[in-house]
């Protein structure tokens, strides 16, 4: 999987904002596993920022606490532990569970399901409305391209996100 779908659908920033080039290897200690390759470029080439005026995707080490993966990472998981919930899927740090990398604004997260190596990783969508996950056979990027382009729409997502003057806008 690579993050060329993407690069054709959504043009990266001349100046992405907190873009996080590495290294990689206290980050994905910290997490205790590799990261995807094509979430890698991702962060490097677009750095921090909103995609389609609907969501985010976390940053390694980001000055702003709201959107570092390593603490979001955390945080999530221990929020979705805590509800009396019986979960289709494991939660991080559990062999092949939920790791978050990023959320919607309506309050929906976005999580790789991290079975397998990191580059067979899915997306799958929890909706905050419903509480129901959606998984998605793709990586992280070819799931931002297919909203880019109208060919993925998880089913709660809102039906007029295109057409959209901004598809990604770097934070200030």
């Amino acid at each position: 999987m690579t993050i060329e779908t993407l690069l054709k659908a959504v043009p990266p920033p001349a100046l992405p904002s907190d873009a996080f080039t590495g290294p990689w290897e206290a980050v994905e200690a910290e997490l205790g596993t590799s990261l995807p390759q094509d979430y890698k470029d991702f962060v490097r080439l677009y750095g921090s920022g909103y995609f389609m005026e609907f969501l985010g995707v976390d940053i390694p080490r980001s000055p702003n606490p709201n959107m570092r993966l390593e603490s979001n990472v955390r945080i999530a998981c221990a929020g979705f532990l805590t509800l009396d919930e019986e979960w289709p899927y494991p939660w991080w740090p559990h062999p092949g569970g939920l790791i978050p990398f990023g959320a919607t604004d309506n309050g929906d997260y976005l999580f790789w399901l991290a079975r397998g190596a990191p580059t067979d990783w899915g997306v799958v969508v929890w909706d905050r409305g419903l509480g129901q996950f959606e998984a998605f056979d793709c990586d992280l990027t070819d799931f931002l391209a297919g909203l880019a382009t109208g060919d993925i729409l998880p089913k709660e997502f809102p039906d007029d996100l295109l057409p959209c003057d901004r598809l990604f806008q770097p934070h200030a």
